[in-house]
């Protein structure tokens, strides 16, 4: 056999083999098309659509910070350390019956190392514990249309936004931020004119007299709630707000007034509020107070804001801060409480470093 012949026959050889093997090959199947996360901006920013639904969801927290210090009196100054964090998650969809919607926030508040829970927001003081002794706290409300049910601040403090524009808002409700509330409620949405109803289950409250609850039991009955009511106005840069609140275990009644302006870059709030109980869960004070709030955003990331509050027996005090956002999702904020109240001078103080996502 020469050469020739053997190079021949290892080629036919070699095509054989390749022959079979071509025949026997797998193919790979094509890979399936990517469902990329699509962007929702029916409901705001920061909203996306679940894959495969119609629902729209929005992740967002926020971190912060706080040193505090407080003189009452003559006593010494005291400091404290505050962190907090929130976690949010908001769903929303569309329906014949008006949008569905749901939110639910987790949040841990720390003082000094201690773990603090709802409950613990003193009234008087408007200040928090230095000692604590519990974990997360947790929050949400949902509803479709106008129809919301909630574990959160009630819509007297929610509807009337709050109080002024300092963080501190003045004192005015122990209803919001750490003593959340089950509540049920329908706000109706007239385009310029909005109105609510809410009725808040008053089970937790305490209470040191009341005629219908015995010695040894001082809550509030849980079969019948507390029940709000309100209206607001927008009219131009103005907005006119007005709500009248009933504690139901208290017998007693709360009636809140609203005067808020925005021009520019300038923002004026007035709120009146009257109770005739030193104990009514949404005003406790048996009298009149008032806020007078105003904020200037003096540049692009320095806004400035000032609240005073007096009542009609002679006590006020003023609160000032500073806000400074230093970058997009950080922020810090210096404020400054001033306060002459139940025949004593108090001043505290904080610096908060805080970031938002």
């Amino acid at each position: 056999m020469n050469i020739k012949s053997l190079l021949l026959g290892s080629a036919a050889a070699l095509a054989v083999v390749s022959g079979a093997q071509a025949a026997d090959a797998v193919v790979a199947a094509e890979p399936e098309p990517m469902e990329y996360v699509k962007v929702c901006d029916a409901y705001g920013t920061g909203f996306f659509y679940i894959p495969g639904t119609e629902t729209c969801l929005k992740i967002d927290g926020q971190l912060r910070y706080e040193k505090r210090f407080s003189k009452a009196g003559d006593n010494n100054v005291t400091y404290d350390n505050h962190s907090r964090f929130k976690l949010n998650a908001e769903a929303r969809n569309d329906s014949e019956w008006g949008t569905v919607y749901s939110w639910i926030r987790i949040q841990g508040d720390q003082v000094n190392n201690y773990n603090r829970k709802s409950g613990e927001w003193d009234p008087t003081t408007h200040s928090f514990p230095t000692t604590g002794s519990h974990g997360l706290n947790w929050y949400y409300y949902f509803g479709i249309g106008g129809l919301e049910f909630g574990n959160f601040d009630s819509q007297w403090a929610k509807f009337f936004g709050y109080g002024g524009f300092t963080d501190d808002g003045g004192v005015y409700t122990n209803d919001w931020d750490i003593d959340s509330r089950q509540y049920v409620s329908y706000t109706a949405d007239f385009g310029s004119v909005k109105a609510y109803i809410s009725l808040d289950n008053d089970a937790d409250e305490f209470y040191v007299r009341s005629s219908e609850i015995g010695a040894g039991d001082s809550h509030g009955r849980k079969y019948m709630p507390d029940v709000t009511a309100g209206v607001s106005a927008t009219l131009g840069d103005w907005q006119v707000a007005g709500g009248a609140a009933y504690d139901e275990s208290d017998e007693s009644f709360a009636l809140k007034g609203l005067v808020a302006g925005n021009f520019g870059m300038f923002g004026v709030r007035g709120m009146a509020m009257y109770s005739n109980s030193d104990f009514n869960i949404y005003q406790k004070y048996d009298g009149f107070t008032g806020i007078l709030g105003l904020q200037a955003k003096v540049t692009d990331t320095i806004t400035l804001s000032k609240d005073i509050q007096f009542w009609d027996n002679g006590d006020w005090r003023i609160v000032g801060d500073v806000n400074w956002q230093v970058a997009s999702g950080f922020s810090v904020l210096v404020e400054g409480v001033y306060a002459d109240r139940f025949d004593t001078k108090t001043k505290t103080g904080m610096l908060r470093f805080q970031r938002d996502f």
